[in-house]
């Protein structure tokens, strides 16, 4: 974090309710420092209902330049910007804005821009791939966006979505659908067979006890997993996943990939760049010691008839 705060700092904030386990705050000031940046990021404790004031009241300050949204608060930041971007727009949801050289407010939404990033990362292919996404969330919404935004050929050529609550996917699937190339519909379960990629986007597994969101054993011998939470990782899906011999993957990366976007997007474009370039140094951050082995060898994805 910065030693020396003044009052050229530049303040960036992340308002959740709560914000006790928020990681975004350690990444952002171990990159400000790392490059030399007069910024810090602070997490803020803001209820929902009093977060449109909130919102509002914190850029009458001239030296808060940015915010980096939390839940439960990302969907409701979109009708108080002056302009978003595609991505927010579509899945209704933002979580970075910043102010502008002319003082207005933009959004946008780099939940799935991560998640893709992480993909590529670990080698897992999805591209003219089938995938089902579990959950119909904002987090579910921005990866379905993601995902279906470079079309059948450079996104995923079938997206499903399954949710306990049918009509919640059948409303994400159905603006999706309406905007990309991509065939995106509604599952009626979620048995993974004919998938090559499940993401699991619901909060199963923050709770040791929790019910698996999908079973591992039915999964197709060539499919990988993607698990987006970040808490109690590995989860007994993901290990469960690995134990039957899958690619499964955690939700850190995502959150690694993710940075590059947020720093870009506030104008930091060298240390954005330093990020793509290197970004161990946060990942010894975020990933557990028991998955420390795993920042210098990735466990990338191999097709069955390689392994």
């Amino acid at each position: 974090m910065t030693t020396s705060i003044s009052g050229s700092t530049l303040a960036y904030l992340i308002p959740g309710d709560p914000v006790r386990n928020v990681r975004l705050p350690r990444l952002f000031n171990a990159v400000f420092e790392r490059f030399g940046i007069d910024a810090v990021l602070l997490p803020m404790q803001v209820p929902l209902r009093d977060f449109a004031v909130f919102f509002k009241s914190a850029f009458l300050a001239r030296n808060v330049r940015g915010m980096v949204i939390a839940p439960p608060h990302k969907p409701l930041v979109v009708d108080l910007l002056d302009g978003c971007g595609l991505f927010g727009r579509v899945a209704g949801s933002v979580n970075v804005v910043r102010r502008t050289e002319n003082n207005e407010l933009e959004g946008d939404l780099f939940d799935g821009e991560g998640l893709v990033g992480a993909l590529d990362h670990f080698n897992i292919p999805f591209r003219g791939k089938r995938v089902l996404i579990l959950g119909a969330g904002v987090s579910a919404a921005a990866i379905g966006v993601a995902l279906a935004e470079g079309g059948t050929v450079d996104g995923a050529e079938h997206i499903a979505f399954y949710d306990t609550s049918a009509g919640k996917a059948a409303g994400v699937a159905a603006k999706l659908d309406a905007f990309f190339d991509a065939d995106v519909t509604v599952a009626d379960s979620n048995a993974p067979e004919g998938y090559d990629l499940v993401i699991n986007a619901t909060p199963l597994g923050l709770d040791e006890n929790d019910a698996l969101p999908v079973d591992v054993t039915r999964m197709d011998r060539h499919a990988a997993l993607f698990d987006i939470l970040l808490r109690n990782q590995p989860t007994p899906l993901v290990r469960a996943a690995r134990a039957r011999g899958l690619n499964a993957q955690a939700g850190f990366e995502m959150l690694i990939q993710q940075m590059p976007h947020y720093l870009g997007y506030f104008g930091h474009a060298d240390a954005a760049q330093g990020v793509r370039d290197d970004a161990d140094f946060l990942r010894e951050i975020v990933y557990p010691p028991s998955m420390h082995a795993e920042i210098r060898q990735p466990l990338r994805y191999q097709s069955p008839s390689v392994a």
